[in-house]
């Protein structure tokens, strides 16, 4: 019996012992098995009683000084497992479950590294797991307790071992390589200190409260979460890290409904929050119990706390309550903390001087000034020295060091590792011969005793809280596919879009760009299954190219630095933040349409089992994993495997919660891992969630979005890039006003400049035979032909036009639309249908896409340009389809480069397709009479079977037309809806074309002169550095400048500077490739064009000076 009131200090058993006798019937912990309501408790009495015969099996089996695994999901089994462990005089040794065979692979190598002898689990996960078994032998030989199985009368035989404070208590395996794991030795001493520490940091008591979602088998879950509760009798409030994962309000609703003091986690989570969490939950929390909001585990970020402070200030919550902390599992967990209701210190310094390790005084509103957030002062009975990490010298307090610690927290070492134990945790300054310390591998500096951490002395890869050594997921890529063997890669990490993301610079061979991108898929596939952590950028660069030492090491920094430069010799690049995100409004929407389809099907009494029904889950999802995966999850189908689309856990969980949420009932955890694909995930529905009783929610009403175009999720978005814009100070660049025509120079609004951003490539709208020749028509034919040509009748200028433009083009025949847009629609859209297969460039201007989702054929974009992929794709699938169409364009738009026109007719022709060549940008520009690229290339026109154009560019006036073969266009002119239901075109602007043409026709020495300009402006642009990307012969000239808002910036500048160049940014182009595009006019001179880009070049680099200061 333990009779003293004080609770013993020497070993965790004792006290817990002490904790069951006084306090044996009061709730230890409560675990939210749903993170919401359903509770299970567990008094102190009874997990004494169950630790006692955890124990005595343990004993039974002669385990005492061996080392067992704990294999549990999140729960109470858990935690009587460890302290069963304990109790036995048994080394605990934390993991978690796995999910599928690589992650026992993983299992099997901590399981060897700490020798284990037994492992303890439920008979649930057992049972799960015996599979997986037959892939890991090692497993099999070890001793295996299902301690649910385990009769609490064996309590009566426990024998309560002899512990120290020596005495080792558990091995916290710290993230790293599968091949040589390490084990920090931590003793009953450390976490009793450690626990004291957090006592006294924390200000504990025992009338506080906590509330934990940490996965408990890591260091702040397991020593914040579970041991230090026990150590002051205080009762918490626990759930699944996947109950926070899929719904961030559970955590922040749990603190709420508990009244909880105490809680926290790294920076991911409060950020969370901030972006999960709706303002109809938020008016749902009282957050005013919450005296310690913890942060650590990884970076804190000062504009999250400003943002969580903000957000969740009107239900409560307190800036103040922030505690930013630092440990790490190699000192028990706590290691610096600051003062209770104290409000975070935060600190700004010259970024370029940090950079130098010198720690300079800064503005926060200085340009690259960086702001950082304190963690803390040191605490009791440790020190904290700052270190150089060569010379291991002492740094002064404005210098950055390595951080070190020492203190009866810091463990024992690495278990079964001398070398790595040596170096790490007996470690001594050179000057003074201070010792020994822990060296904890951060760098930071010391501040009127605050610690700032600034980075890492090695590049550790944090995610969401969670550590991964760059060096594992490096070997990871280099072993995703056959052609990375032999190859180096570097993973760092690098903020990009207010975000932290995953980044991977890997050498790659020489290949076709199929394979190039087949490897991208392979290393987001492997890192994620690997590693449950997404890539979110790859930059495959030529062998021997990726930066290292001179030793051979790989410099990650340099890595980091000219991926984010553009600076790397790339064979293939992919980024995941150029993706088009689907807006939270536009989730709601579908959400609701999704609920109204299932109520739908529930009024018309489909059964579970209906097919209907199925088909109908199986779609839901799908769009559910389409709405997180976005471009990852283009071609997924019922037989997918979702873990191989590159998600994250965090994502993983997002998916499940959205499913959850739309059926108003929730998966049980332990089904979690079978649900592999997206047949599993429906097969789940419609065990556990599709029931009779449980049907999806009917909205009562319905929403404003569905009918109000002012609530509209599009409009919105439209308008809140409005608002930004507005907020910078920007003018919105579009729907400028311009006053009479625009040629080489325009009037906007009211003053002169020079135009680069019109398609008048020849000056033909302004021509005075053009304008005389409409206004003719006009009092010929009045303004507007009054009907469809097929049933109205037609004018006899049409067929001149069609005639001519026929003529022009060396084909049998053409007809004219009301648009080069409608055009491409409707000939697309008409022509194809399911079953077929519609091949275009991957820069095909939207309309082209737009016709061919019209279709219903299945659409697939080729690489620009690669001409070569294009022949693989047909070669691997031609046969599958009927008819197939291959689109692209003369000259593209976006990037101002010609087709490989001649490869694609041969490819055309051997595998017999359809050739459709948009001409909107090329005829009259390219070729030495206009003619396009088939001029230009000398190609037979009978060669290309559609002919697509507009006369709104070169030809100076409005339209479109589609050209070929005879029978192609009677056809379409007797059934194509877009002309058959279509007014004719006007009398005006058929004249101003067929006028134009005949004005081409005569004076090639216009294209001549177009073309002499455009090569000027490409000459200047490269001799001023400017990028012009791949614009090559054509009258369109981007200069890329990778950043929209810079580009927007550089647009409202030169136009203020007296040159109308037109910006083009993300999402119409990846964010990397923002540009301005220089649309050149024959009527351009030299001296305009010179004072463009010296303007152009000059603004250019100042902006980019300022932008460089700023970024420090």
């Amino acid at each position: 019996m333990l009779n003293s009131f004080t609770p013993p200090s020497t070993n965790i058993v004792d006290r817990l012992r002490h904790r069951a006798e006084h306090l044996g019937s009061q709730v230890a912990f409560t675990f939210l098995v749903d993170g919401e309501d359903e509770e299970i408790k567990l008094t102190y009495e009874q997990l004494d009683r169950r630790c006692q015969a955890i124990a005595a099996e343990l004993q039974a089996r002669g385990m005492e000084g061996e080392r067992a695994l704990l294999l549990f999901p999140p729960g109470l089994d858990f935690i009587a497992a460890f302290f069963g462990c304990l109790y036995a005089g048994v080394v605990a040794v934390p993991a978690y479950p796995p999910r599928r065979n690589r992650n026992m692979v993983r299992i099997q190598a901590i399981a060897d590294d700490a020798q284990a002898k037994v492992a303890l689990t439920t008979a649930e996960v057992y049972e799960r797991m015996v599979p997986m078994l037959e892939e890991t032998p090692g497993l099999k030989t070890i001793d295996w307790i299902r301690i649910d199985q385990v009769e609490e009368k064996l309590a009566e035989k426990w024998d309560q071992p002899r512990l120290t404070a020596e005495t080792m208590a558990f091995l916290q395996y710290t993230s790293g390589s599968t091949g040589t794991p390490k084990g920090v030795m931590l003793s009953h001493g450390n976490m009793m200190h450690n626990s004291a520490l957090i006592s006294y940091a924390f200000e504990h008591t025992r009338s506080v409260r906590a509330c934990f979602w940490l996965p408990m088998y890591h260091d702040m879950g397991l020593i914040g979460g579970v041991l230090q509760p026990m150590q002051i009798g205080q009762p918490n409030v626990l759930m699944s890290p996947m109950a926070f994962l899929q719904q961030p309000y559970r955590w922040l609703r749990a603190i709420s409904k508990y009244q909880c003091n105490i809680s926290g986690g790294p920076n991911f989570a409060y950020e969370l929050c901030c972006q999960k969490i709706t303002p109809e939950q938020r008016e749902k929390l009282d957050l005013s119990s919450w005296e310690l909001a913890f942060n650590g585990a990884e970076p804190v970020r000062p504009e999250t706390l400003d943002r969580f402070a903000k957000t969740f200030e009107p239900c409560g919550f307190r800036r103040e309550a922030f505690y930013p902390c630092y440990g790490m599992a190699e000192a028990t967990l706590i290691i610096s903390g600051g003062m209770k209701k104290s409000p975070p210190v935060i600190q700004a310094v010259d970024g370029y001087s940090l950079d130098q390790h010198q720690v300079v005084d800064a503005d926060p509103d200085d340009d690259g000034a960086r702001v950082i957030v304190g963690c803390g002062n040191t605490l009791p009975d440790q020190r904290i020295l700052i270190v150089d990490p060569d010379t291991l010298e002492r740094k002064q307090p404005d210098e950055v060091g390595e951080v070190w610690v020492c203190g009866p927290s810091i463990a024992k070492g690495y278990w079964r590792n001398e070398e790595a134990t040596e170096t790490i945790f007996n470690a001594y300054t050179s000057d003074t011969n201070e010792g020994p310390f822990l060296r904890t591998g951060d760098l930071g500096f010391m501040n009127n005793g605050e610690l700032f951490i600034t980075g890492r002395l090695k590049d550790m890869i944090i995610v969401r809280g969670v550590n991964r050594y760059p060096q594992d997921i490096e070997q990871t890529v280099t072993q995703c596919h056959d052609l990375m063997e032999g190859m180096t890669a570097a993973a760092v990490m690098a903020e990009v879009a207010d975000r932290e993301r995953l980044i991977i610079v890997a050498e790659a061979p020489r290949a076709k760009r199929k394979e190039l991108t087949d490897i991208i898929a392979a290393i987001r596939r492997e890192v994620a299954i690997e590693h449950e952590i997404s890539v979110d950028g790859v930059a495959l660069i030529r062998r021997g190219s990726i930066p290292k030492t001179s030793s051979g090491k790989i410099q990650r920094h340099a890595c980091k630095e000219h991926f984010l430069t553009h600076t790397l010799p790339v064979l293939e690049r992919w980024v995941a933040w150029d993706e088009v995100q689907v807006s939270e409004e536009i989730q709601r929407v579908k959400l609701r349409r999704a609920q109204l389809e299932a109520a739908r099907a529930d009024a018309e009494g489909l059964a579970v089992s209906d097919p209907i029904v199925r088909q109908r889950t199986v779609q839901l999802v799908i769009d559910k994993i389409r709405e997180i995966a976005r471009d990852r999850a283009r071609n997924i189908e019922a037989d997918t495997d979702i873990l191989e689309l590159d998600l994250d856990s965090l994502e993983r969980m997002e998916i499940i919660a959205s499913i959850e949420d739309l059926y108003g009932a929730r998966f049980p955890d332990d089904v979690l891992p079978s649900m592999r694909t997206v047949a599993q995930v429906a097969d789940s529905i419609e065990i556990y969630l599709a029931s009779d009783d449980i049907r999806p929610s009917v909205p009562s009403e319905i929403p404003q979005e569905m009918f109000g175009f002012s609530a509209l999720p599009e409009y919105r978005q439209v308008r809140q890039i409005a608002d930004q814009l507005g907020e910078l100070g920007l003018p919105n660049p579009y729907f400028q006003v311009l006053d009479g025509p625009t040629s080489a120079t325009a009037s906007v609004e009211g003053k002169e400049v020079i135009n680069f951003a019109g398609y008048n490539y020849l000056g033909l709208a302004e021509h005075e035979e053009v304008k005389q020749a409409a206004i003719a028509a006009i009092q010929a034919q009045g303004t507007s032909t009054s009907g469809s040509r097929l049933i109205s009748g037609e004018r006899a200028i049409h067929r001149e036009l069609e005639s001519e433009l026929a003529k022009f083009l060396g084909v049998e025949s053409s007809m004219l639309m009301s648009g080069g847009h409608a055009a491409n629609e409707t000939t697309i859209g008409h022509l194809l249908r399911t079953g077929d297969l519609i091949l275009h460039d991957s820069m095909a201007h939207s309309s082209i896409i737009t016709g061919a989702n019209l279709s219903g054929a299945r659409r697939r974009p080729y690489p620009h340009n690669d001409w070569r992929e294009l022949d693989e794709i047909l070669h691997d699938i031609r046969k599958d389809y009927r008819r197939v169409l291959i689109v692209a364009e003369g000259i593209y738009g976006m990037e101002g480069d010609m087709c490989p026109l001649p490869e694609l007719v041969e490819i055309r022709n051997r595998h017999k397709t359809w050739l459709m060549i948009n001409e909107a940008h090329s005829l009259g520009t390219i070729g030495q009479t206009g003619r396009g690229v088939r001029e230009h290339f000398g190609i037979d026109p009978g060669e290309v079977d559609i002919w697509i154009g507009t006369l709104s560019k070169a030809l100076g006036s409005s339209g479109g037309f589609v050209a070929g073969s005879h029978d192609l266009i009677d056809y379409l002119k007797h059934t194509a809806s877009g002309f058959v239901y279509s007014a004719g075109l006007s009398p005006s602007l058929t004249a101003a074309a067929l006028t134009a043409l005949k004005l081409i026709e005569a004076n090639p020495n216009w294209i001549a002169k177009l073309q002499q300009n455009s090569d000027l402006v490409r000459d200047l642009a490269k001799k001023a550095g400017l990028n012009i990307g791949g614009s090559e012969l054509s009258p369109i000239v981007p200069i890329i400048v990778g950043d929209s808002m810079m580009t927007m910036i550089l647009a409202q500048k030169l136009l203020a500077d007296g040159v109308n160049a037109r910006p083009l940014t993300y999402p119409a182009v990846e964010e990397s490739a923002a540009r301005l595009r220089l649309f050149v006019n024959a009527h351009h001179t030299k001296d305009q064009i010179r004072q463009t880009i010296n303007k152009l070049a000059a603004l250019w680099s100042k902006l980019q000076r300022e932008n460089h200061a700023s970024a420090g």
